[in-house]
């Protein structure tokens, strides 16, 4: 209830973003969209990003639902619980989008199990465990400002690009309204840096810096 009363950057509720990637999925699987695929490798493709990347969406959800409960402040507290509730929509409707594929594609139940044995996904699991390990203003600069500036625009555009060729339409719905949430959480980033900046007396608004 809490993720539809969201408003994303662009002023749209969430509610509305989900109606409508719900039924382009509805829609995507009523005409059989998993056996009209362009190239075999696309679903290769999915194989390694539900494994690898929707793990780390729910990694970062946790994280920021402890956030949510440490922040003494009414402001911070409420923007990681917000942020946390996207996380899990992320995490959530990923997992939706492609459960069609599932049906008939062997490969993806098994993502949760995947994400802890995979070779290649000890880096980003090892980099989110840190984040989740440290500090509270430690872990949203490296989420909210270090990954979402960096690695969510290198793995959703192309991503929908690919989708888009292949005609999975439902994919490339998730994708924009996922990255529309993305900005909001740069944001937080930004915000969170310029106060940490804000506490050495030579930095605030006024002073040169040297």
């Amino acid at each position: 209830k809490l993720a539809c009363l969201q408003v994303d950057s662009r002023g749209s509720p969430q509610g509305e973003k989900e109606r409508k990637l719900y039924a382009i999925v509805d829609a995507f699987q009523q005409n059989n969209g998993p056996f009209n695929v362009t190239d075999v490798r696309y679903i290769q493709a999915l194989k390694i990003f539900i494994s690898g990347f929707s793990p780390l969406e729910y990694t970062s959800h946790r994280g920021f639902a402890i956030l949510s409960r440490e922040f003494a402040g009414v402001g911070p507290r409420i923007a990681a619980q917000m942020q946390s509730i996207d996380e899990l929509r992320h995490a959530q409707t990923q997992i939706h989008t492609l459960s069609p594929y599932n049906k008939f594609f062997e490969g993806m139940g098994e993502f949760t199990s995947m994400y802890d044995k995979t070779w290649y996904l000890s880096i980003p699991k090892s980099f989110f465990e840190d984040a989740v390990t440290a500090g509270p203003f430690e872990f949203i600069t490296a989420i909210s400002f270090s990954l979402e500036y960096v690695l969510t625009n290198l793995i959703f555009m192309p991503w929908m690009s690919g989708a888009a060729l292949n005609g999975d339409m439902g994919t490339v719905s998730f994708g924009f309204s996922a990255q529309s949430d993305e900005a909001r959480h740069m944001t937080l980033g930004i915000e969170v840096i310029k106060f940490l900046l804000e506490q050495d007396p030579d930095n605030l608004p006024g002073t040169e810096l040297e």
